[in-house]
């Protein structure tokens, strides 16, 4: 009667064990997709640098909030020469010579402010890049050994260079161009309406068709990148493992199978980057349709109302 009892109670034990990991299982398999990195998150691994790269983070942010008002002020200059040449008429030469100084002032103000925008980025991201790698490396070394069980050491060490780089580009050329083209929409829509209400809302009227032809071009470009990333990761973890274990794959004569492992790995990488290409080519023509309708409503309507004020 105790050993019937013993082993009720163990089988009872084997059900409450088998049933918590299912438990445990399922909520694992329920468990949300991690989120992405916050602005915030993301620039703490610059911000942690020191006050030498805070200071090129925000004089190199300012030089890209000046080089960003480039394009203000030539649709300014373009709007008044074209008028002060055409008014002028014993003098249209000096008017001329006038306005070749001015853009070449223009110019000279653009090269530096993106002189100093694309320096003040650059550094910034280096260093932000080193510190995202140097982080990245001592989470790894702060793991216990279970954790190298049940993951893929090929694949994340394969993955920590993308990634450096994928940040480096995003926080330096990416963020500074980010800056500066907002600063260009800001302005220019406030000239817009300075200029001409009018046309300025008929304008607005097209722009959501260019941006989301736009976002669709960005997302399939981004959704090729991530997965052709991730099977490139397949077929870096292939690599690393049959390098590290070079002399059990040379025992056993495992070369071939190994070589056609990596084969289907980079096919695979090769087949995803190639099957949105009819998207992307459809999204591009889409966004350069818009900005021709942009155009097209642009002059159409601007020549109607240039008409109605010289009726």
């Amino acid at each position: 009667m105790a050993g019937d009892e013993e082993a009720n109670g163990k089988d009872a034990a084997m059900n409450d064990t088998n049933h918590s990991t299912a438990s445990s299982t399922k909520k694992k398999s329920k468990a949300k997709p991690q989120q992405l990195a916050t602005v915030g998150e993301t620039l703490s691994f610059v911000w942690e640098c020191g006050s030498k790269v805070r200071f090129l983070l925000i004089f190199g942010s300012f030089a890209a909030m000046l080089n960003g008002l480039v394009y203000p002020i030539l649709a300014y200059l373009f709007s008044s020469a074209f008028a002060d040449i055409s008014s002028a008429e014993n003098e249209g030469l000096k008017q001329v010579r006038e306005l070749a100084y001015t853009f070449m002032l223009v110019g000279t103000y653009a090269l530096i402010c993106a002189t100093i925008q694309g320096w003040c980025f650059e550094i910034v991201a280096y260093y932000g890049s080193q510190a995202f790698r140097l982080q990245w490396f001592r989470a790894l070394l702060r793991q216990d050994p279970a954790y190298f069980d049940v993951r893929d050491i090929g694949g994340l060490a394969a993955q920590i260079g993308p990634n450096a780089g994928k940040f480096r580009r995003g926080v330096g050329r990416k963020m500074g161009e980010g800056i500066q083209f907002f600063t260009t929409g800001v302005g220019g829509l406030a000239y817009a309406f300075f200029s001409s209400w009018r046309v300025a809302l008929v304008i607005l009227a097209i722009i959501p068709f260019v941006a989301i032809a736009a976002m669709a071009t960005v997302f399939y470009n981004q959704s090729k990148g991530k997965r052709a990333a991730a099977s490139y990761k397949t077929a870096g973890s292939v690599a690393y493992s049959t390098v590290s274990a070079i002399r059990t794959v040379l025992s056993l004569n495992a070369i071939p199978s190994m070589v056609e492992r990596y084969q289907e790995a980079t096919s695979e990488a090769y087949e995803l980057a190639t099957q949105v290409l009819i998207k992307i080519g459809f999204a591009n023509g889409s966004m350069l349709g818009t900005f021709l309708l942009l155009y097209a409503a642009l002059t159409l309507y601007g020549s109607a109302l240039l008409y109605r004020d010289v009726e």
